[in-house]
């Protein structure tokens, strides 16, 4: 013969379920504890609800709460123009001043790209074998190179003619 205790404490349905007047918060707005949330909270479990609810708070919930943010936020400062060396200088002034032919202007760019590629491959290569070399530089160099080779290709694709 089994005792009541053993039997599964499930409610029915229709049965109202004990409410202890804690609440869960999901995204800022009350959770209705029918949703097969416990009514019952921890400590730590409050304390998680607060953060995630200030930090839902400013999350928008449409456009045009999003585009309200945007316009309040304060204006970022410009960044200061960073000083060209000598030789870049002499470089973009060299090039300004050509004759060329789109297509040339093209092969031009290419050749420096692919320049600047070799280089990246490079020295990611080096810092692989270098033990003393912090991964994330690696990661970076890496990432760069990759952008180098896909901007060539996307400016190798272009028909110029």
């Amino acid at each position: 013969m089994s005792s009541p205790a053993d039997q599964p404490q499930n409610p029915s349905a229709g049965e109202p379920q004990n409410r202890s007047g804690r609440y869960r918060y999901r995204a800022g707005k009350p959770v209705d504890p029918n949703e097969g949330l416990h009514p019952e909270m921890t400590e730590a479990e409050m304390a998680q609800a607060e953060s995630a609810a200030s930090a839902a708070s400013s999350i928008p919930n449409s456009p045009q709460e999003l585009i309200a943010m945007q316009e309040n936020k304060p204006e970022r400062p410009e960044k200061p123009e960073r000083q060209q060396s000598p030789k870049v200088k002499q470089v973009i002034e060299l090039i300004e001043k050509l004759d060329t032919t789109a297509y040339e202007d093209q092969q031009i760019a290419l050749a420096i790209l692919r320049h600047l590629e070799t280089f990246h491959d490079e020295v990611v290569d080096e810092m692989k074998d270098d033990v003393d070399a912090k991964h994330s530089q690696i990661a970076a160099w890496a990432i760069d190179a990759d952008r180098l080779m896909r901007s060539r290709m996307l400016l190798d694709s272009v028909d110029l003619e």
